[in-house]
């Protein structure tokens, strides 16, 4: 797994004299709305969250980039009566994406994203004294679509939808299906 990224370095390292002006790498931070729909034969149920993410990406040229992006959340859906608390918060988020990009004009991009993506959910009761606790990861294939808007020749703004990996279960003759998306505003800044 760390292999990819030490040829990412050494490349840049490579690449550093001929990009004099500027550099490949990018930093930047998105504010998601996060929805995890749960379905199952009979009915369905929808929980919104809010997360936080950071990312670094490598600009391999116009068209491509690689990002990885690690993010948490702040706010999560939460149910409360005297003496009980039912709580689901998305504990955290990482995704390693592949980003192609196609530039409309000099300060406006259309850009698809596909990789892997992992966010863990944990859901908390407490009941009189009794706590339960547990969560789920749904990790896998991640895949989404954006714009990206320069304000500057380092700052762009982005907005993107971005589909989670989802998970099927089954107990018995029931069956479950967990998805999960993130619609996020974010802005990044090129080195």
């Amino acid at each position: 797994m760390l292999k990819p990224f030490v040829a990412l370095f050494v490349i840049s390292g490579l690449a550093a004299p001929a990009l004099a002006m500027d550099s490949p790498f990018y930093v930047g931070g998105q504010v998601s709305a996060t929805k995890l729909k749960e379905t199952d034969s009979s009915e369905s149920i929808s929980f919104d969250f809010t997360t936080l993410s950071v990312l670094a990406g490598y600009q391999f040229n116009p068209y491509v980039a690689a990002e990885v992006r690690f993010g948490t959340g702040v706010k999560g859906e939460r149910y409360r009566e005297p003496g009980y608390l039912e709580e689901l918060t998305v504990e955290q988020q990482s995704m390693l994406l592949l980003k192609a990009g196609v530039p409309l004009s000099d300060n406006f991009s259309l850009y698809g994203l596909a990789g892997y993506g992992a966010s863990k959910f944990k859901y908390e009761v407490q009941d009189e004294g009794l706590r339960f606790t547990d969560s789920e990861t749904l990790d896998g294939f991640a895949w989404g679509v954006g714009a990206g808007l320069k304000f500057t020749p380092r700052l762009t703004a982005t907005l993107e939808y971005l589909q989670l990996p989802q998970e099927r279960f089954r107990d018995g003759s029931d069956s479950y299906k967990l998805k999960a998306n993130n619609l996020s505003l974010g802005i990044n800044y090129q080195f």
